[in-house]
């Protein structure tokens, strides 16, 4: 029951009983985050938690040193001059899961406080990546012992590369299991594969990957999938996979349990692999398909008109996915525009009660959301 309640309800729990205090206060700061950065209007803290309100993080942990091994997560994105007194106290957490630093200050702070200290650390998030060599002199000063699971890396609008930043020896990581890459970086000269290719002998046994980018189609995101074909379990990416070869592949293997599908924008282009995706669907074994739950991602630009000319497409696709026994549930995931929404265009509504999708709302499999 506890692990339903927010925050604030947990920390009332906490002050019941001493038995109600050892089961809700391990639960209560996986959801407490320390935040370097400037707290609500008037609170003019800059390293601090919540829980109710604010609190000043170095202050509580030097009053209550015991207390510093509840704390899991650390975000640091905004440079403060008086991060001595951070550094001072993080030796008291060293139970800390996962951290969050901007790739700008990332090196002062790696410099400053050896990772060595948090056994536990599994998640390393570096946030506003502006160049390749930002990114590489990061990776540079992680501890080898590190045994991180899940990295997270966040490229700045302007990011750029250049070959002769990339170091001969790859990085000093541990095999990592999750991956997630955002880029908004829209320049039609955008790259990152030179970050890719200096990453890529440790992302070969991922089992999820997230990748959200402006394009919709880079081989550096294929070249990825394809070498984890074997062990991806969750992949969310917004590169349109081929239906041919890629996706088949990838669904036969009998390991993906959840992908997200990004469909084109276009809506002629949108029918065909609509269309395709029907077709391939009925071409694979579906007893033996490991995967659970299906997601597509939907244009802000897709109209009434395009859905009722696709009509007889998506019943095409759900009467299929709705034969297959292991699938749970089908999702659409509806982009909100970023203008005042039009009737043209559909929208939850339109999509709840079409009647294409009624061999999987029928059974419970079917949801829409923005």
């Amino acid at each position: 029951m506890l692990e339903y309640l927010f925050a604030y309800q947990l920390e009332s729990c906490t002050l019941v009983c001493r038995s109600w205090r050892r089961l809700a206060q391990p639960m209560l700061f996986d959801l407490v985050t320390v935040n370097v950065a400037p707290s609500p209007p008037r609170l003019p803290r800059f390293i601090f938690f919540s829980v109710r309100a604010p609190r000043d993080f170095p202050s509580f942990i030097l009053a209550n040193p015991g207390r510093g091994l509840l704390f899991k997560h650390l975000k640091y994105t905004t440079l403060r001059d008086d991060a001595a007194s951070l550094y001072a106290v993080l030796p008291y957490c060293s139970q800390l899961r996962s951290l969050i630093l901007s790739c700008t200050l990332a090196p002062s702070f790696l410099q400053n406080v050896s990772l060595r200290q948090f056994p536990t650390l599994k998640k390393l998030e570096l946030r506003d990546i502006p160049t390749l060599r930002a990114a590489v002199t990061c990776f540079q000063l992680i501890s080898v012992e590190l045994e991180l699971e899940e990295l997270s890396l966040t490229l700045d609008k302007t990011y750029t590369e250049r070959s002769f930043n990339v170091p001969e020896k790859p990085p000093r990581l541990p095999a990592i299991r999750a991956f997630n890459l955002y880029n908004d970086n829209d320049s039609p000269f955008a790259s990152f594969t030179l970050l890719l290719d200096y990453l890529f002998p440790v992302l070969q046994h991922l089992r999820r990957l997230v990748a959200h980018t402006i394009h919709f189609h880079s081989s550096d995101i294929v070249r990825l999938v394809t070498a984890n074909e074997t062990t991806i379990r969750y992949l969310d990416s917004s590169e349109i996979l081929d239906i041919s070869d890629l996706l088949p592949r990838l669904l036969n293997r009998g390991v993906l349990c959840e992908i997200i599908l990004c469909l084109p924008v276009l809506p002629s282009a949108l029918g065909r692999y609509v269309s395709d995706l029907g077709t391939m669907f009925l071409n694979l074994n579906l007893d033996n398909l490991s995967i659970r739950r299906i997601s597509f991602v939907i244009s802000s630009t897709y109209g009434l008109h395009d859905l009722g000319q696709h009509c007889d497409l998506w019943a095409q696709l759900a009467g299929v996915l709705s034969r297959a026994p292991y699938l749970k549930t089908v999702t659409l995931l509806l982009e909100v525009p970023s203008w005042e929404h039009s009737s043209m265009f559909v929208n939850l509504n339109d999509m709840k009660v079409h009647p294409a999708f009624d061999p999987l709302r029928e059974i419970g499999r079917f949801q829409v959301f923005h």
